[in-house]
């Protein structure tokens, strides 16, 4: 192709024209060229980029994920999501360790592949489709199989799962193992219990028969025994063990202490707790394996029973048919009934001492003391002396009123001479004081000395020292009839309390009110915040009661956040009405525990005597009905009872 016509010569303006405007176009070509280029390059450079982003953003939510997951995997909740279709899409390890089961064989299952138990998958699938037709959360509590093959009471939260339309995708599922708290619920019960039955005197053989029963009770499959030190011999006597064969007990009766004397026998020398889980092979158990093969024991736990001071007083003994270790919760109720047992134990000791001591006081006496007729000191004794620091001299010729810290020492001594001038011999409690003041208690007994005439010439005191009695009954009582928690009367004190109140009522014809108060909402409290901020709460609500109400009047705990209150010598409803609206507004003041703020109310119900009902069953059941009422109207109100 010839091009020569497009080339300009040298020295022609059309050849220059001609190369400028090549020159030109050229240029605007280059720059086309050359923007179309930038600009391809911006095209790619932007989607290098957003994808650069979209990588990243699927990184952060792959890590989110694994962080998430991780977070799961250390919550001690059991934790799960399913489909629509009930089938495993996720659940944290928690799960999966109760389930005693890999990721891989759940995920992608269904309840009914993983539990045995027909009835088990059946009601979950139930609760499912609850919260599936519903769109609503769901919650039960029921008894579960673990891996271990015990059983697991376990509280379930369902949740609907929804995408980002709202629909329905699936359920999740919150469980928590709420087994130890039921336990130690029953075991607060069962402490409870056993303290009543000491503040009552019951024998130490029914107390030890109620520490075994209900261990046994809680836990099938185990045998348990007290056994009590005899420091005579140094061996354990039996004290019980109803469920053990009877050729064992006569073989373990009369053991000696001493270290691999078996678990008992070791616990009792150490005064540490022993656990053998295998009787086989424990060293401890060497010369008597063959008998507790025998008696088809294969695994012993013993907890020595120790008083205040540290004395071993005997050994509460756990039995299992097969080689286990105790669980925490076997663990704190065997020292539970050890504490309890020792607690029997001395109790049972000091009153045989007493009875010893006051056989001894009828003939010798520890402190002695005589007066003639008119109370005037002849002889006191060296142990009383001794007591009360007083030489003999200083207390001869003295009225006996001189030892006396009672404001009533007079109506006291006249009572005594009266009652002793009757024929009688006068027996009490009194305080005597010694000469730096300070105070203790005794048990008296007064007799009188008569002359051939029969006329009393002269007075016998014989006394025992009771201080550490009494402080030990005063101690006794208040864990019998006071709530541990907020230290206000408990449910049999109350009763208690409300017969007096009633018969008082009766007889000086006044009216008398009765307050039922419930808080609203306070198991979302334990839920929400725990359940030590909860007791905090209860403690707070007992101090405003106590704050708001006379003395006079009675206010108890009878169960979780329920309390009663005794309005003896009301002025009828209105007043009642009154004093109920007092407390209302004392509750209702927010309240900070923990770095939290609580805002809670009560419903009260309330019922008046005569009015409503004359005896106190009637009146607590109005009273109970009038708060269930209340709460039904809205809560946080207070309401008379109408039959």
């Amino acid at each position: 192709m010839n091009i020569s016509g497009f080339i300009a010569s040298p020295g022609t303006f059309g050849g220059n024209s001609l190369l400028l405007g090549g020159l030109v176009l050229t240029s605007i070509l280059c720059v086309v060229l050359t923007v179309q280029l930038w600009r391809l390059q911006q095209f790619k450079q932007k989607h290098l980029t957003q994808l650069r982003l979209k990588e990243d953003e699927c990184q952060s939510l792959s890590e989110s994920h694994q962080v998430l997951r991780n977070l799961m995997d250390h919550l001690p909740l059991l934790i799960a999501a399913k489909d629509q279709h009930g089938c495993y899409i996720e659940c944290n390890q928690s799960y999966l360790d109760f389930l005693g089961l890999s990721r891989n064989e759940v995920i992608g299952k269904h309840a009914r592949d993983l539990f045995a138990d027909k009835e088990t998958y059946l009601s979950m699938e139930q609760q499912d489709e609850q919260v599936r037709l519903s769109n609503a959360r769901h919650s039960q509590s029921r008894w579960l199989t673990g891996v271990s093959g015990e059983s697991h009471l376990i509280e379930t939260l369902k949740l609907p799962l929804l995408d980002c339309c709202d629909r329905f995708g699936g359920v999740l599922t919150i469980s928590e193992d709420i087994t130890s708290d039921n336990r130690m619920q029953q075991i607060d019960t069962h402490r409870n219990m056993v303290l009543e039955k000491l503040a009552e005197g019951s024998p130490l053989s029914d107390i030890f028969s109620e520490l075994v029963t209900f261990t046994e009770t809680l836990y099938p499959g185990i045998y348990c025994s007290v056994l009590l030190v005899d420091e005579l011999s140094n061996t354990l006597q039996l004290g019980a063990a109803p469920s053990l064969p009877g050729f064992y007990n006569k073989a373990v009766s009369g053991l000696s202490i001493g270290e691999g004397a078996g678990s008992c026998g070791t616990a009792a020398y150490t005064g540490r707790p022993v656990i053998v889980r295998d009787i086989r092979k424990h060293p401890y158990w060497a010369g008597f394996a063959d008998l507790a093969s025998r008696a088809g024991l294969a695994a012993c736990w013993s907890m020595p029973i120790k008083n205040r001071q540290g004395k071993v007083l005997g050994t509460f003994a756990v039995y299992y048919s097969s080689p286990s270790e105790p669980t925490r919760d076997q663990m704190e109720l065997m020292m539970v009934n050890a504490h309890l047992g020792a607690i029997a134990i001395e109790a049972a000791k000091m009153d045989e001492q007493l009875s010893q001591l006051s056989q001894a006081v009828e003939h010798s006496a520890s402190f002695v003391m005589i007066t003639d007729s008119d109370q005037q000191i002849d002889y006191v004794n060296h142990s009383l002396i001794e007591a009360t620091g007083y030489r003999a001299s200083q207390l001869k010729g003295q009225h006996v009123g001189l030892l006396s810290t009672d404001d009533e020492e007079p109506e006291l001594q006249n009572n005594i001479r009266d009652t002793v001038q009757a024929g009688d011999v006068w027996h009490g409690e009194r305080r005597i004081k010694g000469c730096n003041g300070k105070s203790f208690w005794v048990m008296s007994s007064v007799a009188p000395i008569r002359n051939g005439e029969n006329a009393v010439t002269h007075l016998v005191y014989v006394s025992e020292d009771i201080t550490a009695l009494k402080q030990e009954q005063e101690r006794m009582e208040r864990l019998a009839f006071y709530d541990a928690l907020t230290g206000l009367a408990n449910r049999r004190l109350f009763k208690d309390r409300l017969d007096i109140a009633l018969k008082q009522a009766q007889r000086q014809q006044q009216s008398l009110a009765l307050m039922y108060l419930d808080l609203d909402h306070f198991k979302s409290v334990n839920d929400d915040h725990g359940h030590e901020v909860g007791d905090e709460l209860l403690k707070e609500v007992a101090v405003r009661l106590q704050s708001t109400l006379r003395e006079s009047d009675v206010i108890a705990r009878i169960g979780g956040d329920e309390f009663n209150i005794i309005l003896p010598d009301i002025a009828g409803y209105e007043a009642a009405e009154w004093v109920a609206d007092k407390v209302l507004q004392a509750v209702i003041v927010p309240v900070v525990i923990h770095g939290v703020t609580l805002n809670i109310s009560a419903s009260i119900g309330l019922t008046i005597y005569p009015d409503d009902g004359i005896d106190a069953k009637q009146l607590i059941k109005n009273a109970d009905v009038a708060m269930y009422r209340s709460k039904a109207q809205g809560r946080n109100c207070r309401l008379r009872y109408i039959g």
